[in-house]
């Protein structure tokens, strides 16, 4: 009988802690790099169950590993995709000297009560949203309107945000905090007032870069224009830049 001799050290059957896997690992690794030896341990089997169960052990956790390995490729593969990316790192790291948002694109074409352009006339409403842009979080708010006349009856106009699109069964969007008299955000003589920007279940309210914020203005009252607005929101642009800068383990 030829072959190497082989050291059978003394290992737990029923591997639990670290350190017992690791003998169990060093065990199949002398085994697999000593000539003959497998055969032979596989022929003596029957008179060893408890090292058949110790084997079988050992291929599920390699299969579970596999799985692991197999899952983290997967997702790695399908966020280097480029198709799979909203905005380059390029478009991205653009907008990280940036801190505001002005909503000043006329929606159009809503119908019903909806003008597509000022003046705003008595009764009729307009809503104002960004263009596409990488998403952010507002952190405050401020609104200018400009009344015919030089009217300062700020409470007879109302605002209310939206978040779009807002879900699969809103049609118009979701509402953002209150809607609010125009008087919340300019005193009488028509100085603006910040505003922090409303929350959503105690946190801060991320607008996605697939979503765009619009803000819908009302006129309720009976005798003057609204003959523009403008709606200015702020985010932290450090904090932009901190979370979505680009990372490796170059040093």
């Amino acid at each position: 009988m030829t072959g190497n001799l082989v050291k059978y050290e003394t290992i737990p059957t029923n591997a639990t802690t670290y350190e017992e896997q690791v003998a169990i690992v060093e065990l199949m690794r002398r085994l697999a790099c000593t000539p003959g030896v497998a055969d032979r341990l596989m022929r003596c089997l029957e008179r060893f169950p408890e090292m058949e169960r110790c084997l079988t052990g050992f291929e599920d956790r390699c299969r579970t590993t596999q799985q692991r390995c197999d899952s983290i490729e997967m997702l790695c593969q399908n966020f280097l995709c480029p198709g799979n990316v909203n905005f380059s790192q390029r478009t991205i790291d653009e907008y990280s000297n940036r801190s505001l948002v002005k909503l000043k694109e006329i929606v159009q074409n809503l119908g019903g009560d909806f003008v597509n352009a000022f003046p705003v006339p008595p009764g009729k409403k307009i809503r104002l949203t960004h263009k596409a842009r990488p998403g952010y979080t507002p952190t405050k708010m401020r609104v200018d309107m400009n009344l015919a006349g030089g009217a300062q009856n700020y409470s007879d106009f109302t605002l209310q945000f939206f978040l779009i699109p807002g879900g699969v069964n809103s049609d118009q969007g979701l509402e953002i905090g209150n809607e609010n008299d125009g008087n919340l955000y300019l005193n009488k003589d028509g100085t603006q007032i910040e505003v922090s920007f409303p929350e959503y279940r105690g946190t801060p309210l991320d607008i996605g870069s697939l979503e765009t914020l619009a803000v819908v203005i009302s006129n309720n009252g009976g005798a003057n224009n609204l003959d523009s607005a403008h709606v200015n929101v702020w985010y932290d642009n450090s904090r932009f830049y901190e979370l979505c800068k680009a990372r490796c383990a170059c040093k």
